[in-house]
């Protein structure tokens, strides 16, 4: 009998934790001569694909537990190591790794890793108006930029983003936009609030962290995985 119950709770455990789409390591070349090393899970009856960005000298791997939980909700993500990063490190002649891009002013090219991860999906047959936009702190910018010049993208993220990082300006949203920060990161608060101004922008406070950090706070990432999910759908959180 207390087997029974074991397999039948084992069994209800295992079916509520849906696992999504498998993920798959792919890479893509950039305009410039870059290879960009990304983990793609593709939507679920063709849904939105999000494409996320990160920090500076973090890589692809912070996105994880959140690429997860919206995966379990049919959201598609191609989370990229950008230039210079993890396994993002294969570039032109003369090309180093992130250490060396502010001597370099490699910094804003970084906008072109995302066109390439952009251009890639599309190439898959998703089209513009189903691969939205996302990073955090640098790769914030770096997403607002993309978006910038890509105006059928439906919905952007934008965590703890800056006025100018490295020379990555941030770009005012031109679509559908949830921007986060946290009070104790002064930076990405005071940039936060302007931005709740724009329309079309939500914005949230967490209760402490930069970037991926502030998902430490279970409130925060369940809150930023419920807007992603009805923003791909187009509906309103």
């Amino acid at each position: 009998m207390i087997n029974t119950v074991i397999l039948a709770l084992g069994f209800a455990v295992a079916a509520s934790a849906a696992p999504g789409p498998v993920e798959q390591k792919v890479s893509f070349p950039t305009r410039d001569g870059w290879t960009i090393t990304g983990l793609y899970r593709p939507a679920k009856k063709h849904g939105t694909v999000l494409v996320l960005a990160h920090g500076v000298a973090a890589s692809k791997a912070e996105w994880a537990g959140f690429t997860q939980r919206l995966a379990e909700k049919g959201v598609g993500t191609l989370a990229i190591d950008l230039r210079g990063h993890d396994e993002s490190k294969k570039g032109p002649p003369g090309s180093g790794d992130y250490t060396t891009f502010d001597a370099q002013g490699e910094w804003p090219l970084m906008a072109a890793d995302l066109d390439a991860a952009v251009e890639w999906l599309k190439a898959k047959g998703i089209p513009d108006e189903k691969i939205a936009l996302g990073g955090a702190s640098i790769g914030a910018n770096l997403a607002s930029v993309e978006a910038a010049a890509r105006p059928k993208t439906p919905f952007l993220l934008l965590l703890s983003a800056g006025p100018d990082y490295r020379g990555v300006r941030l770009r005012k949203p031109l679509t559908r936009t949830l921007a986060g920060a946290s009070p104790p990161d002064q930076g990405a608060d005071m940039t936060l609030k302007p931005l709740g101004a724009v329309p079309g922008v939500e914005t949230f406070e967490a209760p402490a962290g930069h970037g991926v950090q502030m998902f430490a706070d279970p409130a925060t990432l369940d809150k930023v995985v419920n807007w992603v999910v009805a923003a791909s759908k187009g509906r309103k959180p």
